[in-house]
């Protein structure tokens, strides 16, 4: 836990500093840089309008990340940095890690719709990367990644369901649900690890 300092800024805060008596608070969160659930002290609270409340804490996690928390009412407003579940990998191209990690930062703020729709660009995005036409159909680019980059079967079954939750996005009114967009970005990065990660023979 790395120390934290407090900052009194009048006579009546130094004094509550002197006569203060340990009384740790903790709360559950998602880190927002390693992207795991924790359970991070509470440094410091303060009521704000709106009937939210602001809690400065720091990550239980190895990496002890202060984090910022706004909740209302106990549910959570707003985090930063923002609760990361979807991580790139170095190993990709720098192109596909940039429009992975827009797709991870929209999911992490509850944009579903706009997490599987970057979801949808990826995969476009990474076929071009190996070679396809730009400018196609979406079902070209399916069809070049699975035919030509990831040849098995269960790739096509599985990446296929992009183009099924990207058509929701795009043709239709209906909002793309969490479960929905947190599988097309699972999708998508395992198909990067597969192409990108795994090491050569």
């Amino acid at each position: 836990m790395p120390e934290v300092v407090f900052r009194p800024a009048s006579k009546m805060e130094i004094e509550l500093l002197k006569n203060a008596q340990p009384s740790p608070i903790y709360m559950s969160f998602v880190c927002g840089i390693c992207g795991e659930p924790n359970n991070g002290r509470v440094v410091a609270d303060c009521p704000a309008s709106d009937s939210r409340h602001v809690y400065w804490c720091v990550c239980s996690c190895p990496k002890t990340e202060p984090t910022v928390i706004v909740k209302r009412s106990q549910a959570m407003v707003s985090q930063a940095p923002e609760a990361r579940e979807f991580r790139s990998d170095p190993r990709w191209p720098p192109d596909l890690i940039q429009l992975f990690d827009e797709g991870a930062a929209a999911f992490g703020s509850g944009a579903f719709t706009a997490a599987s729709m970057v979801a949808r660009k990826i995969l476009m995005a990474c076929a071009c990367h190996e070679g396809a036409d730009d400018g196609k159909a979406f079902t070209y680019y399916v069809d070049y990644v699975t035919d030509t980059v990831l040849t098995f079967p269960r790739a096509k079954t599985a990446i296929d369901q992009i183009r099924t939750i990207g058509n929701e996005a795009n043709h239709s009114i209906q909002f793309v649900t969490a479960d929905s967009a947190k599988r097309a970005l699972e999708i998508v990065a395992y198909t990067l690890n597969a192409i990108y990660s795994l090491p050569s023979a």
